[in-house]
């Protein structure tokens, strides 16, 4: 299996990186872990055909996160009408979420999605949702409330990626990594400690916490990403991990 990054950064794309979206790919069929706004023309530079994703996991309702479905759907509806079903999955509300937002964006054209092989699935925290050969497990984040964040674990053809989310410190991130063949970790600060966003430091103190079998950091502002410090990976758009 491999994972793309299309998008690792935060939503004032410090360093110039794009909004996160990362592409895992095993065989001919891809899954998204998020979907920000810059989403559809990084699927474009890396020669992704839209058919191959068969699903969308969403993480919170965040522009960065979750601002690049319409861009996504209208390719799919008008540029190359989409033949295959696609899954959005997401917290509790998605479907609404996704409606209103595609015509905020689109006027006119979320009807349109109505008329598309499209289904919505909300996570509930503690209940593995299973979708065919994928179970995704999910966790609340600390984050903006409104957002309804989350963090994701997916569990697919023998791998499980798990991933932050946007969020401060919360024990969630424990279980969440357990066990994980790839931890996606967010990690905009370097010193700070501030409600909703994860500091350098202070996964320095957690480390040892967190049972996975490789860990990378996403989400940074200009401060991390310059940091000498290794003591952790950093992504970078256009990354790909073998899993």
């Amino acid at each position: 299996m491999e994972l793309t990054v299309l998008g690792c950064g935060d939503a004032f794309g410090n360093d110039g990186r794009n909004n996160t979206s990362f592409l895992l790919t095993e065989g001919d069929e891809s899954i998204l872990l998020d979907c920000g706004a810059s989403t559809l023309i990084r699927l474009k530079h890396e020669k992704v055909d839209l058919e191959s994703i068969s699903t969308i996991v969403i993480s919170h309702f965040h522009g960065d996160h979750f601002g690049g479905i319409p861009f996504f759907l209208i390719s799919s509806m008008f540029e190359n009408p989409r033949k295959k079903p696609l899954t959005i999955v997401g917290p509790e509300g998605v479907a609404k979420r996704v409606y209103d937002l595609q015509e905020a964006m689109y006027a006119g054209t979320a009807a349109k999605t109505l008329e598309m092989d499209l289904t919505y699935h909300e996570y509930k925290e503690g209940e593995p949702l299973i979708l065919g050969d994928k179970t995704i497990k999910a966790w609340k984040a600390e984050h903006s409330p409104p957002s309804i964040p989350h963090c994701i674990r997916v569990e697919w053809k023998g791998k499980t990626i798990a991933f932050s989310g946007d969020t401060s410190w919360t024990d969630n991130l424990i279980p969440l990594a357990d066990g994980s063949d790839l931890f996606i970790c967010e990690c905009n600060f370097l010193d700070k400690v501030s409600f909703g966003h994860l500091g350098y430091s202070e996964l320095l103190e957690k480390q040892t916490l967190f049972n996975t079998k490789q860990m990378w950091l996403t989400h940074m502002a200009d401060e991390v990403i310059e940091s000498s410090d290794s003591s952790f990976n950093k992504l970078a758009d256009g990354l790909k991990i073998t899993i």
